[in-house]
């Protein structure tokens, strides 16, 4: 007994120094990203990136977790202006051609291909579409994501089969056609629902479907326009609660907004024609991830390691389950981890069979030719305004 207490001792008085030493010896990263609401998906990655030090017990994560990607853009100009850049920054679909050029030409995040090339577990893990939107002329690569960003629609099926409605339509003359048919269903009914919201992100993503001529995709909005409430500050929150409460037949977004949506509805999605009625699917891989250049190079290998972590099939697995996010990594299976008669499962299915693939318009148009557009388009609407005026404003943007 003397000798097991003895032991026992010299335990306890040993067991703090091995605590203090296996902290002192954690290598501490920050992530800004701007997963900050108590949203659930928000709340999936957050818990999804605290997960990361089970994993990782020889690294600290800390979290900046900001309510919107708007937010982590001016944190981070914020940082930059103090000289305390984090070691991840997360900033999805904004400051694409602002803060990301600004951060690339100013050298404050590092290029990630010396660290993909020498591991071929990481290279194989990095989507074709980052490869080809944000590889340089030069080789270098400033950014990875872990989704790809998806576009379409989601229509209420209910409101399809009282309106006498079959199925999705296959051309932009059956697109309207549907219209009209919800239009006059609602008049009979004393209703005031309309086909959708046409809100700038919902006006960019028909013309951007379109995919031919602007001024033949300007006429066909005019169309549209007679069965939609025209919404210029609309965010896509309005829009969803729209969607949700049956207002609007039609919400123009991708796959993951099925996470948002009402369980109770009865809904399907669906992806658009283009100009000669070929199925068109929008998806784009924002900039995701960047590594700052302030980091050092233990710091720089901890947080590559939270980027492969990120795009590893069991995280991806997870994004996918939990958030309704598309998997950026190519060779995650996600019909094998879906329930198949799951209307997410369903909506991707359809994705993926589309016959053309375009760049959503906010990874494709320039901050100018958005403006440009956004400022006009509802100009054009009210008529004091020719198509010509918007083709013109947008030209070499």
């Amino acid at each position: 007994m003397r000798k097991y207490l003895k032991f026992l001792l010299v335990f306890l008085i040993f067991l703090p120094g091995c605590s203090q030493k296996t902290q002192a010896d954690q290598i501490s990263i920050v992530l800004l990203n701007g997963w900050g609401t108590m949203e659930e998906d928000n709340q999936a990655m957050r818990e999804i990136y605290s997960d990361f030090e089970k994993d990782n017990p020889d690294i600290s994560l800390k979290l900046i977790s900001m309510p919107s990607p708007e937010n982590v853009t001016s944190k981070v100009k914020e940082m930059i202006s103090v000289g305390k850049l984090p070691n991840l920054i997360y900033i999805g679909e904004t400051g694409i051609d602002t803060l990301y050029s600004f951060m690339v030409e100013q050298g404050y995040v590092i290029d990630l291909m010396p660290y993909i090339e020498e591991d071929e577990e990481f290279k194989n893990m990095i989507a074709p579409e980052i490869l080809r939107k944000w590889k340089t002329a030069d080789g270098r690569l400033y950014t990875v994501t872990d989704v790809l960003n998806t576009g379409g629609y989601w229509y209420n099926k209910q409101i399809f089969k009282n309106a006498q409605i079959d199925e999705a339509p296959a051309s932009w003359e059956e697109f309207l056609e549907c219209c009209e048919k919800i239009k006059k269903w609602a008049v009979q009914q004393k209703l005031n629902t309309v086909s959708l919201q046409l809100d700038y992100d919902t006006i960019s993503c028909i013309i951007q479907a379109y995919n031919g001529n602007m001024s033949e995709a300007l006429k066909l909005l005019d169309r549209i326009k007679d069965y939609s409430d025209i919404e210029k500050n609309y965010t896509y929150r309005d829009r969803l609660r729209s969607f949700n409460v049956g207002h609007s037949a039609i919400y123009v977004g991708g796959i993951s907004s099925e996470q948002k949506m009402n369980p109770n509805l009865s809904m399907e999605y669906a992806t658009f024609p283009d100009k000669d009625n070929e199925n068109i699917s929008l998806v784009s891989a924002y900039p995701g991830y960047f590594i700052g250049s302030s980091s050092d190079e233990k710091q720089r290998k901890a947080s590559i390691r939270f980027l492969k972590y990120m795009l590893s099939e069991k995280v991806q697995s997870k994004i996918w389950k939990r958030t309704g996010q598309v998997p950026s990594n190519p060779n995650v299976d996600v019909e094998n981890i879906s329930e198949k008669n799951d209307v997410r499962y369903r909506a991707y299915k359809k994705f993926k069979e589309a016959q053309i693939f375009v760049e959503l318009p906010g990874n494709d148009w320039s901050s100018t030719r958005r403006e440009n557009f956004e400022e006009n388009i509802y100009k054009y609407f009210s008529g004091e305004i020719s198509d010509k005026n918007i083709i013109e404003s947008m030209k070499n943007n």
